[in-house]
């Protein structure tokens, strides 16, 4: 999926589609996001599973095998019950491993992931297709660079398990300016989907992360300023009165950071 590029993208991929052993199909469209790109690859695919390669992305050699034979040792009747298997990064700097699982292989969700386990750091995934079109990505048409990821697998979370395997398969650049997975400016219009997520969907693990929840109030306000909205709207977006209220403690402190960058 070539989401509006404007350099030879398409002449390299035509040399892996004259050189590769299988059918390599290439579609550009102009550039709407990452998210679009993802729903239109998944809305094209029929396959059983699915996974997001960037552009910026190596793995190992092994790596598709490994996540195949993690996802077969699932036995076909439970399968139903996960979304795909969760894998960990390596650092392309030291090859050392990105963070750490609590076990060699274990069986949780994003949700539970994030919040219990603290696994908020890099990793990479093999998913099922048809959980993939029932959690597409939102945003379209809404102008986003991208769409927070952290809401779709959290989301998806909620109704599915994951199979976390200890294995570091995919190399993480972080010394790229251009990566996708390493943006060092705000993205004020993206953010604020992964605020209100944590604001309306997720506050169940408040005493898991406090932190978290008070970050994505502030940010909240913070963010929707840098976009214009008014305090009324700000106060619009927590669905439960006692939300509402903690949002309009910590909107000084949003309307303070929000100066920073105007």
């Amino acid at each position: 999926m070539d989401d509006g590029s404007a350099d030879d993208t398409k002449s390299v991929v035509d040399a892996f589609v004259a050189a590769a052993q299988f059918d390599v199909e290439y579609v550009y469209q102009k550039n709407q996001g990452k998210h679009i790109a993802i729903n239109r690859a998944v809305a094209m695919t029929d396959s059983e599973l699915f996974v997001i390669a960037d552009s910026d992305d190596a793995f190992t050699p092994n790596a598709l095998e490994r996540l195949v034979e993690a996802w077969d040792s699932i036995p076909d009747g439970e399968k139903k019950d996960y979304k795909g298997i969760i894998c960990r990064c390596f650092d392309s700097q030291t090859k050392e491993p990105i963070g750490t699982f609590p076990a060699k292989e274990f069986d949780s969700n994003d949700v539970d992931g994030y919040f219990k386990h603290n696994l908020n750091f890099e990793k990479w995934m093999l998913l099922r297709t048809d959980v993939m079109k029932e959690f597409p990505f939102p945003g379209e048409g809404q102008g986003l660079k991208y769409f927070p990821e952290t809401v779709v697998w959290q989301r998806m979370g909620r109704k599915y398990k994951t199979r976390y395997i200890d294995d570091p398969l995919r190399e993480y650049f972080r010394d790229q300016d251009n990566a996708l997975t390493h943006v060092k400016t705000p993205r004020f219009r993206e953010n604020v989907h992964l605020w209100a997520h944590y604001v309306n969907d997720t506050m169940d693990h408040f005493w898991d992360k406090p932190g978290v929840f008070i970050k994505a109030f502030v940010g909240l306000s913070r963010d929707h300023i840098l976009l214009g909205k008014k305090f009324g709207q700000i106060m619009a977006i927590p669905n439960r009165g006692w939300k509402k209220a903690v949002c309009a403690v910590l909107y000084p402190a949003g309307w303070v950071l929000s100066r920073k960058y105007k």
